[in-house]
């Protein structure tokens, strides 16, 4: 294995690690979501819809799916960086 099969492995290992880290803050903005929506918290829920939405974008488009109980009321918008 020569050096740029190492720094290949390592980013992958390191890319994978982020995106374990990426859904882990899904499943979490989704819980709050959910909560803020229990307890009629409606900016609360608006904010944390954009918030979930931004974060499936950042995830990609092939992990969506993955990420369907995940889903919020807030079309799909552009939030990328400038």
């Amino acid at each position: 294995m020569g050096v740029t099969s190492v720094a290949n492995v390592n980013a992958d290992l390191g890319a994978e690690e982020g995106l374990d880290e990426l859904l882990a803050l899904a499943r979490m903005i989704a819980y709050a979501r959910q909560v803020a929506q229990d307890v009629k918290l409606q900016f609360a829920t608006n904010c944390l819809d954009l918030a979930l939405e931004a974060v499936k974008q950042e995830v990609g488009q092939g992990l969506t799916r993955d990420l369907a109980e995940l889903s919020s009321s807030v079309p799909q918008v552009s939030v990328k960086r400038h």
